[in-house]
């Protein structure tokens, strides 16, 4: 959490020094479209790695063979780059700049194999190491941005020719792409140990295997990226082209405000997926998997409403342009933004029972649904709302897909989540972000509704009721 927070601390570093909001646009394209790539760059392969290790005594023969294949995909994704920048970049709408496609090309291998690497050391327990590489390659992301877009600019400021190139403002968005590059790069190495178990070879029937578990995978994970970020894509091509990306610019801008809340669903997703997994062979497990579920939808009941607590602050705070604050429709979508985000954490835990079942291509049916929420969403409500619309949309497909998951997964894998005690808190949490939101007369107190959230989960645990039942 520690490393994905020093990651959203160089959104106010861009806000400030990218010459306009629509620069910000053109990143947050392209990184919407590196997400789809990153996906199928992957294979699904990190989920079937967890899936086949925890059923071998050799689980390096399962790393290595899912390495081999990384390799050779990430290599002729490479190579399709080279040979078709100029037309992937027109397509892409930025065919003044095809060696983006390149450089993407070498990001997206480079992390689909320092993923399995990180998916390695997660297996393996070692958590100090997996963040001792984490957060190295932030920091390397982090010192380049540091380097090209602030002190490269102050250093062309003070006579130094040199670094007149790369402060051009023009220049700015390639050397955040730049930035990227070096920290994947730098990243490989970093893992060599667990590269070590390439030597185990490629296991073709093993192969077959996995990508049959995995492949159901990649089409969920599209489909979790159509509702991610798909909406920025649709934003830039459904819109005027004189607005587009400075739309994209402050939609971007505003859903980093979700800051909080985001990191911690993204640490869960983490640490939970090994979890679930190491936990499939016990018969207690559907148990403990509701205690989790109990637990984490507390948390984000309180980093919803600590978040929305703290925007008057937090905004001007991470966003430090004024011109995002020209539009004040930017404000108001973080709320909506944020109780996306709470779903999108529920739908996560309530995914275990396909995963660790086995029964992917259920996962993959509810993803497509979602995504079809989004795409239909966002077609119908982009150009009548603009931004605004996405951010409907975005809540209406991942509120959708908690109730699917839910539905389906009571039949096929059944979990005795606590309705009782899950649902009290979450209304709880939204009634208390509704009322900040839309009393004035409360502003001034709008502090105290944390401490009555958490009063309120302590009323909903009722411990006396244990102390009772104990004696």
């Amino acid at each position: 959490m520690v490393g994905r927070f020093l990651n959203f601390l160089l959104v106010p570093l861009y806000t400030a020094k990218l010459a306009m909001v629509g620069d910000y646009g053109v990143v947050s394209v392209m990184f919407a479209y590196a997400s789809f790539g990153a996906v199928l760059a992957a294979l699904g392969l990190e989920t079937g790695f967890f899936h086949f290790a925890r059923k071998t005594e050799n689980p390096a023969r399962v790393f290595a063979t899912a390495g081999h294949a990384l390799i050779i995909t990430g290599l002729l994704a490479v190579l399709t780059a080279k040979l078709f920048a100029l037309p992937i970049m027109d397509l892409l709408g930025y065919p003044e700049h095809p060696e983006y496609a390149l450089w993407f090309a070498i990001i997206l291998a480079a992390d689909a194999l320092s993923a399995l690497g990180f998916a390695w050391l997660r297996q393996q327990e070692k958590p100090w190491a997996f963040a001792a590489v984490r957060l190295t390659n932030i920091g390397v992301n982090i010192g380049a941005n540091l380097f090209f877009v602030l002190l490269c600019p102050y250093w062309a400021s003070q006579g130094h020719e040199w670094a007149v190139y790369w402060a051009r403002p023009e220049q700015m968005v390639s050397n955040i792409f730049l930035s990227n590059l070096l920290a994947s790069v730098v990243t490989l190495p970093l893992l060599a140990g667990a590269f070590s178990n390439l030597r185990e070879g490629l296991d073709r029937g093993l192969l077959n295997d996995m990508l049959r578990y995995s492949l159901p995978m990649v089409v969920v994970g599209l489909a979790g990226m159509v509702n991610e970020t798909f909406d920025r894509i649709l934003l830039k091509h459904l819109l005027p082209n004189g607005s587009a990306e400075y739309e994209v610019g402050v939609y971007s801008a505003f859903y980093k405000l979700s800051l909080l809340l985001t990191l911690f669903v993204q640490a869960f997703r983490f640490a939970a997926e090994p979890f679930f997994f190491s936990r499939a062979g016990d018969e207690k497990a559907p148990e403990t998997y509701a205690y989790v579920m109990r637990w984490f939808s507390y948390v984000v009941g309180f980093l919803f409403l600590a978040t929305l607590v703290s925007l008057p602050f937090l905004g001007p705070l991470l966003i430090r342009n004024p011109q995002y604050f020209a539009d004040n429709r930017g404000m108001s979508v973080v709320p909506i933004l944020l109780a996306a985000n709470v779903c999108l954490g529920l739908y996560y835990n309530l995914s275990v029972w396909y995963k660790v079942s086995g029964k992917t291509q259920w996962g993959a049916i509810i993803a497509l649904g979602g995504a079809s929420l989004t795409l239909v969403g966002n077609f119908y409500l982009i150009p009548r709302l603009g931004f605004e619309g996405s951010a409907w949309t975005t809540l209406g497909a991942y509120a959708s897909m908690v109730i699917a998951a839910y539905i389906w997964g009571q039949k096929a894998y059944p979990i005795p989540y606590e309705l009782g005690k899950i649902l009290p808190a979450l209304i709880l949490a939204f009634a208390c972000g509704y009322a900040v939101l839309t009393m004035p007369e409360l502003q001034s107190l709008a502090w105290m509704a944390v401490p009555a959230y958490l009063m309120g989960v302590w009323l909903i645990e009722r411990p006396w009721k244990r102390i009772k039942s104990k004696s």
